[in-house]
């Protein structure tokens, strides 16, 4: 059977993205955070919309990034749809040349203590079976646009191959990530470039949902960033223009900057308790009022 569909959403809201103090990294590994409880209900929120779909538009497998963060926001999608989680190398985090240190993050060992949804080197080598690894050194946004490309190239086939019975799949990855793959499915040159004429560029909201269909022998995007789902909408949206890593601590210093700029326009305190990070925005289209909740 040939993929038909694939889902690619980013993790949920982050807790270091809260006023310190933070929670010490579960893994203990640089950079490797765990959820707020936001973005767990976040989480809870994207599973529950997947699993009010119709059966047939389900995802059927869940390839997470191995870092903490993306397993987590995975873990009720994989409870609610009664689907493994496997570890997948290529589509993990974005790191820019200029960074210091460039994490690497736990494989099934580490994290099978916090999620036992997950599955094993046997379903799913984390390394190996696609074989595309983010550059240790960092990457340029054309490298993670060829990562990408790479990735799609390998993936395909031999996941058709490995799961024959399997056309819907869905990505949990990382705001970078995830607008790099989309670019490079839907044969965008760049991560910059819009994905049409009205210049569109593509959404990476913390838990935001993309949706792909193979259309004749092009992928096509049906959704794009929807956070129609999530309970405060689109928070902590993200893009290359940026110039910052997605959720890094330029960007949380960018983005309280301009809250603050905001605030002192509409007259208010500079000296007044400042709201919590978010750049909520739904588009065009307004939230459902649907209240979508993890399955037991």
């Amino acid at each position: 059977m040939t993929l038909k569909t694939i889902y690619i959403a980013r993790h949920g809201y982050r807790s270091n993205w809260l006023p310190p103090p933070h929670p010490p990294n579960p893994t203990g590994i640089d950079s490797d955070p765990a959820l707020a409880p936001h973005g767990v209900e976040q989480a809870k929120e994207l599973a529950g919309y997947l699993g009010s779909l119709p059966k047939d538009e389900q995802p059927q497998f869940i390839l997470a990034s191995p870092f903490y963060r993306c397993v987590e926001t995975s873990q009720p999608i994989a409870q609610t749809l009664k689907t493994p989680i496997a570890l997948e190398r290529g589509i993990g985090e974005w790191y820019k040349k200029s960074r210091g240190v460039v994490p690497e993050p736990a494989n099934y060992d580490v994290l099978k203590k916090f999620f036992p949804e997950l599955g094993d080197a046997d379903l799913w080598n984390r390394d190996e079976t696609v074989g595309v690894i983010p550059n240790k050194e960092g990457e340029t946004e054309q490298e993670i646009y060829q990562r990408a490309l790479s990735f799609w190239k390998k993936l395909i086939p031999t996941f058709e191959a490995k799961f024959p019975e399997i056309d819907t799949i869905i990505l949990v990855t990382h705001a970078a990530t995830k607008i790099a793959l989309g670019s490079s499915l839907l044969g965008v040159p760049s991560v910059l470039d819009p994905i049409d004429s009205n210049n569109t560029l593509l959404r990476a909201g913390a838990c935001s949902l993309d949706k792909y269909v193979l259309e004749g022998d092009r992928w096509t995007i049906k959704m794009n960033g929807n956070c129609d789902f999530l309970s405060q909408g689109e928070e902590m949206n993200w893009n290359f223009h940026w110039k910052f890593e997605a959720g890094s601590d330029e960007d949380i210093k960018a983005r309280k900057e301009e809250e603050k700029k905001k605030l002192v326009s509409q007259g208010a305190s500079q000296d007044g308790e400042m709201p919590p990070v978010t750049d909520i925005a739904y588009g065009l289209e307004k939230p459902s009022d649907d209240n979508y909740e993890v399955s037991s």
